[in-house]
Parts: structure tokens; C-alpha cells; sequence
């Protein structure tokens, strides 16, 4: 079995880009390396009792009609932060969870390393990692397609989140269990 290696090592910058300025940045933290961190580390076995309940909180949500985006992000991710409240903006209800380190989420979810971005959701027995746009989220759950998620890698410029004064082309692509990829949409 193909398994993502933990991330344990990493460290993610989010980077808030106003349309006047590119100085403003915020720093996420998904390893809590830091040392003095604010946030207590959650534990692995925490974690994947988050994801096992955030996984039956979205297929239950689902099947009622009104799915739930279930994220998990750092406290500080400003980048996040903006992601979140596009997904409001179009409509999602969404649950967010703050925890210090996102390694066994992301490690749980399936989550390809090449893949990792800075927050990941649960929706409606999917996974979404990363900015992807809500219009792909909709497109995922109105195709049902059999694949574990969806990904926007890194952090481009121009995505939901991640608006500024231009825009990056970016693709959102599938994975599935066994790390085969494919391109699901391209902005």
C-alpha cells in the first residue's frame, strides 16, 4: 500500500497578499516546531478521533442535503482565515477546527505530500486540501466521482484565500488511494 509520509517536519507560510501591498504575511505553523509555540500539540490518537468524527459529521451532513465543510487549520493562518469565509460566502456551512499540528489529519485524510497545502476538509466523504474553489467543491459533490479528494497544491496566488493583485494559473487535481492523480479543473 502506497502511504503519504507523515509531515510532520514541514512548515507552511501562508502569505495574506492585499491588493496594495505584498508585505502583509502571517506565519502557519503546521509542525508547532516553533519553540514556545501557543497551542498545545494535539495528540495522534486526538487527531484521528477529529477526522473519524469529522468523516461521519460530513456523511451524515451530506445525506440530509446540507453537507458540512469540516476544516482543520492552524490558529494563526491568515490565508486559511480567508478560505473559510469564501466558503461561507458561497453558501457552505462550515465547522472549523484550530489544532497546532495538521501532520496525522493530512496523514489520516490520505493527503499525497505533493499534494499538501496549508488547511484540510472533509466534506460529504470527501477530502478538499488546500484553496480550491467552491465551484469544484459543488462539482465534486454533485459527480460523486470514486476518488479520496480533491487538492489545490500550495498556495497560488488568485485562489479563494489567496486573492491579490494577480492571479497564478493553478490546476485542483483528484487523488486516490493508490497516489494516481488527475487534473479536475484548471483556473
Amino acid at each position: 500500500m502506497n502511504r503519504p509520509r507523515p509531515i510532520s517536519h514541514l512548515r507552511f507560510t501562508c502569505v495574506a497578499i492585499g491588493a496594495l501591498s505584498l508585505a502583509a504575511s502571517t506565519a502557519c505553523d503546521s509542525s508547532a516546531a516553533r519553540a514556545g509555540a501557543d497551542a498545545p500539540s494535539a495528540s495522534s490518537a486526538g487527531a484521528r478521533g477529529a477526522v473519524a468524527s469529522a468523516a461521519a459529521s460530513s456523511s451524515s451532513a451530506a445525506v440530509a442535503g446540507d453537507p458540512t465543510l469540516v476544516v482543520y487549520k492552524t490558529p494563526a493562518c491568515g490565508c486559511c482565515k480567508g478560505w473559510v469565509k469564501a466558503m461561507e460566502n458561497a453558501g457552505f456551512k462550515v465547522e472549523v477546527h484550530d489544532l497546532a499540528d495538521l501532520a496525522s489529519i493530512k496523514h489520516a485524510a490520505g493527503v499525497p505530500s505533493e499534494l499538501e497545502a496549508c488547511h484540510t476538509a472533509r466534506i460529504g466523504g470527501y477530502v478538499v486540501e488546500g484553496h480550491v474553489p467552491a465551484e469544484d467543491i459543488r462539482r465534486l459533490l454533485a459527480n460523486r466521482p470514486d476518488i479520496a479528494g480533491i487538492a489545490t497544491p500550495g498556495m497560488p496566488v488568485g485562489s479563494p484565500g489567496m486573492e491579490g493583485p494577480y492571479k497564478d494559473h493553478y490546476d485542483v487535481v483528484t487523488f486516490d488511494g493508490s497516489g494516481r492523480t488527475t487534473v479536475f479543473a484548471s483556473h
